[in-house]
């Protein structure tokens, strides 16, 4: 394919010649040709008239020298005329071939590279406008080199930025690929799991983190992302050196809203008490067994010593070898300590790991016996180790059975604890002391038995039979009924956006009364919107919802808004309730505007406000100043409506939708306060880029564009 596209221009330029050339032939042969047509008629009857008067011979050669007198004469002038017109082809194809082969060179190779052509004609004006054209392209790609440079810059700065946050975290952070290997590694991470000096880059997961429990983890947020539910998951990894490790797992999203990994956030919540304890014995027990192997020694070597001498040495080493049995106790009180800690409690669904326990055992039959209209209220358990639990019971009861068990569960509401009942009917070999030394064996563990795991979830189990059935009982308190001391601890998802790296950069001060010649790009705005019970303010309509979005440095800032929802003191006409779904009783303990107007003065701030048709919201602005007794916002107010109106001449079409839709924005919450709000953001931040290019730069000429455009609506609508 590549040869024939190399040979394709030149067959184009031989083709374009060869017609040209005959196409001029053409024209040049076509007089003549119609001059011997004329010329041969005109023969004919002169050949009719001699040979009345001549001999048929004489006549015949007269013909014949004649008409090699033509023929020489035709093929002559074709030869002029196939010479004259291969010349003019040439010399005009001459620059049309310049043309393209500075063409190539711009499009390929050099770009400052210029067609120098001097015809007088068309052909250089079209040659000029190719160099002007490059001399564009060129700058675009200058433009769009110094865009990719300090894009690059940005990037680097942040991840420098990201660095360094992520080295002084407290917590270690590990962030893995879909196919669940290590990319990232913060040092906090490499110090709680031992790695050393290692990198962890690449290393999978399963080989950091005991496998069962990871994977029990990475399938329930994986399905809470196909789902479309919120995907941070509460984990707790215990590993097999006795670390005990409490964290949260997350999906991150890629750049097309697809999975493409998974953010592992975990701190290590070992005692410090036994860790000391276990840390300093070496140190303790070097001093006993020195001082008794020095004691030893004496004794050795003065075997004549006398005997209250040998008393009292006995009687030291003796001394010594308590003190060491006292630290040994210790030791093991330590040991014993960390071991029977208790696990973190994660608020829990306890139908739902129920459901997952069955999953796991899919070869026994169990049925749920379910209650109509019973709720069961969440469990605190640590999820994985609960399931694993739920798991091997039935397991018990699926090999103790002769034959195949019919099992029903059900869980209960008692004494502030959900109980999970196993009822098996029929007759059983095992007897359920058995149950309380079951080992819990997870991959990548220290194993445990049955009654361990129960305790460490703060729960309790017991059987008890009636006739041929057997019940096997497993509690955990109720999340609402038991105050979790180590809460605190607790590794909590924050609002989608953690920081914002473009406040490190330096930042203009714009002072007030210098905020109408700022550059636009330097101000910071408030983006607002309100939802009312009705459109007819000066009718008593009141607001009821009022929001605000801030835009930093040309970005939407996720974590710093204003919501309110606000009591109107007057009932919600049910027309409006269809529009923005503000119900009464949603209401009905929210704060009045007297008390959420103050508030919303102190968010904006020196801001630059922002509304789509700014009027009506201002016109609430102005209701709730008076109903508060305080000054009304006199910070200046852009609309979106108006810049819209200037910027899209002759587009139809001015509502929110409208414009959203012909800029490609989707807006999430229509006739909501927060999602008009951070739509009108979205399209204030569009169409402010395309103000540079109209000479509006500046607050100032922003405003006057706004004004202009205003006028010149209020214009057209009367007519």
């Amino acid at each position: 394919m590549s040869g024939v596209k190399g040979e394709t221009p030149l067959r184009r330029k031989k083709s374009l010649r060869r017609r040209m050339v005959v196409s001029l032939l053409c024209l040049a042969l076509l007089p003549l040709i119609v001059a011997m047509a004329g010329l041969f008629f005109e023969a004919s009857d002169y050949v009719a008239e001699i040979q009345r008067l001549q001999p048929a011979s004489q006549i015949y050669e007269q013909f014949i020298s004649a008409a090699i007198q033509t023929a020489f004469l035709l093929v002559v002038f074709g030869i002029m005329i196939t010479a004259l017109a291969w010349r003019m082809a040439d010399q005009f194809l001459r620059p049309i071939m310049k043309i393209r082969h500075g063409a190539e060179i711009v499009a390929r190779i050099n770009l400052d590279h210029r067609i120098e052509l001097d015809t007088g004609d068309e052909l250089e004006d079209l040659a000029l406008e190719f160099n002007h054209m490059a001399e564009n392209l060129g700058k675009v790609y200058g433009e769009l080199e110094e865009r990719v440079r300090r894009a690059t810059r940005t990037v680097q700065e942040e991840r420098n930025r990201l660095a360094t946050v992520l080295r002084t975290m407290v917590d270690g952070v590990v962030v893995a690929n879909e196919a669940e290997e290590t990319i990232l590694m913060n040092p906090r991470a490499r110090i709680i799991l031992d790695m050393g000096y290692t990198s962890g880059i690449g290393t999978p997961l399963s080989r950091i983190f005991p496998t069962d429990r990871l994977n029990f983890h990475l399938k329930r947020v994986r399905q809470r992302w196909e789902q479309r539910r919120e995907t941070v998951e509460d984990l707790l990894f215990p590993l097999c050196d006795g670390t005990l490790l409490k964290g949260s797992l997350s999906a991150i999203p890629g750049p097309g809203g697809e999975r493409s990994g998974f953010l592992l956030v975990f701190r290590s919540l070992s005692s410090r008490k036994s860790e000391e304890t276990l840390r300093e014995m070496p140190k303790l027990l070097r001093g006993p067994l020195a001082a008794s192997r020095s004691l030893v020694e004496t004794l050795q070597r003065h075997r004549e010593m006398p005997s209250e001498k040998q008393m009292a040495f006995l009687a030291a080493i003796e001394e010594e070898m308590g003190c060491l049995s006292e630290r040994v106790t210790a030791i093991d009180d330590a040991a014993s300590a960390a071991r029977s800690s208790l696990w973190p409690a994660i608020p829990s669904d306890p139908r739902e790991l129920l459901k997952e326990a069955l999953l796991l055992v899919p070869g026994i039959p169990v049925e749920i016996e379910e209650e109509e209209g019973s709720a069961t209220p969440a469990v605190l358990v640590e999820p994985f180790s609960w399931v694993t639990s739920l798991c091997s019971v039935l397991l018990w009861i699926s090999r103790v059975s002769p034959a195949e068990p019919l099992i029903a569960a059900n869980l209960r509401v008692e004494d502030g604890t959900v109980v999970t009942t196993f009822r098996i009917r029929g007759p059983f070999k095992g007897s359920p002391a058995e149950l309380e030394s079951l080992q819990l064996s997870p991959a990548g563990e220290q194993s445990l038995s049955l009654g361990e795991a129960v305790r460490k979830n703060r729960g309790e189990f017991w059987t008890r039979s009636s006739g041929e059935c057997l019940e096997v009982r497993l509690a955990l308190l109720q999340a609402c009924d038991v105050y979790e001391g180590e809460h605190a601890d607790v590794l909590r998802d924050c609002k989608p956006e953690f920081y914002d790296f473009d406040l490190f950069l330096p930042r203009p001060v714009v002072e007030r009364t210098e905020q109408l010649q700022a550059d636009l790009s330097d101000l910071e705005y408030v983006v607002f919107d309100t939802e009312t019970t009705g459109m007819r303010l000066s009718e008593g309509d009141k607001v009821i919802s009022l929001s605000g979005v801030r835009i930093r440095r040309g970005r939407i800032q996720n974590s710093d808004i204003f919501h309110a929802l606000v009591n109107p003191g007057r009932s919600i006409p049910s027309e409006s309730i269809q529009f923005h779904n503000i119900e009464e009783w949603m209401v009905a303990d929210a704060p009045s505007i007297s008390q959420v107007y103050p508030q919303f003065v102190e968010f904006v701030g020196d801001s630059v406000l922002v509304a789509h048709n700014a009027a009506f919201d201002k016109k609430c602005l102005e209701m709730a100043a008076a109903e508060s007794g305080l000054p009304l916002i006199d910070n200046p107010i852009l609309d979106t409506l108006f810049l819209s109106y200037g910027i899209h001449e002759g587009a139809e079409g001015l509502s929110l939708d409208s414009i959203a839709k012909r800029m490609g924005i989707t807006i999430e919450g229509r006739h909501t306060s927060m999602g008009d709000a951070r739509a009108t953001a979205q399209i204030f931040l569009g169409l402010i880029s395309l103000l540079p290019k109209r000479g509006v730069r500046t607050l100032a000429d922003a405003k006057a564009f706004c004004d202009r455009h205003l006028l010149l609506r209020w214009q057209s609508s009367r007519f």
